[in-house]
């Protein structure tokens, strides 16, 4: 039987716990993980693909303005100083 294979982030040192059987790492790590099985649980865990929408053209757009609003607040604030 094999050692886990997961390293630790922190301290860069490896697993010390068996893996599980078949596997390279312990049940901790994911080892005892097998993903969706049926055509069903493949299909939902493809449509549940979550997007967080901060480069979408819309999001762009709006720190655009934001920004040029900024800069404009700064250069009145220059020419007033």
């Amino acid at each position: 039987m094999a050692q886990c294979t997961a390293k630790s982030k922190r301290s860069k040192e490896q697993c010390l716990k068996w893996a599980v059987r078949g596997r390279s790492t312990c049940s901790m790590h994911g080892g005892t993980s097998r993903g969706p099985a049926t055509r069903c649980g493949k299909e939902r865990s493809r449509l549940a693909v979550t997007k967080h929408g901060k480069y979408t053209e819309k999001a762009q757009l709006v720190r655009r303005e934001i920004m040029a609003m900024v800069r404009e607040c700064k250069n009145v604030l220059n020419l007033l100083a």
